[in-house]
């Protein structure tokens, strides 16, 4: 426990309080973040190979990104007080979408080769089913879509498995 307080949440507080955050924030969010640690350590969900450290960080800064987003929809304030919660969303919509492009990358890597291939091309390169068939070397334009929804439907499935990338991905 002494080496979460001394190390851990170092980490965690820097993060939080370079994102717009208060000690307060850090002390909340790190307890919890802790709490959910304990939690998997006692259903066994806590896979032991890899660190703790790592894990606990992972979850203040999943949850710091919530309850940001949170905090952005509840700030009302006045016309002075506007540019200043201006310059926050405009700093939490960073973040946040970091998080997300970070997380959509983590699921693009753990896609197959080939799909990696096939999606770049559909999302980047915009190219037509029938330009895909041919850049793939596929048989036809119906095994390009088959293809293309196989691929999809992977790369959902590797979002839905996995909570903090689904977490991160919500609006």
């Amino acid at each position: 426990m002494s080496h979460l307080y001394t190390h851990t949440l170092k980490k965690v507080k820097s993060y939080i309080l370079s994102n717009s955050g208060t000690q307060e924030d850090v002390n909340d969010i790190f307890q919890d973040a802790v709490i959910i640690f304990f939690k998997s350590v006692l259903e066994n969900k806590f896979d032991a190979e890899h660190s703790v450290d790592a894990f606990i960080f992972t979850i203040s800064k999943n949850l710091w990104i919530n309850a940001a987003k949170r905090k952005r929809k509840l700030i009302h304030v006045g016309i002075e007080e506007q540019q200043l919660a201006s310059e926050v969303h405009t700093q939490l919509d960073v973040i946040i979408s970091k998080e997300k492009r970070t997380a959509l990358n983590i699921a693009y890597s753990k896609l197959d080769e080939a799909c990696r291939k096939l999606l770049g091309l559909v999302a980047y390169e915009k190219l037509s089913m029938k330009e895909l068939k041919e850049k793939m070397d596929l048989t036809s334009e119906n095994a390009a879509k088959t293809m293309h929804y196989r691929c999809k439907q992977s790369f959902h499935k590797i979002i839905k498995e996995n909570t903090d990338l689904l977490s991160a991905l919500k609006p």
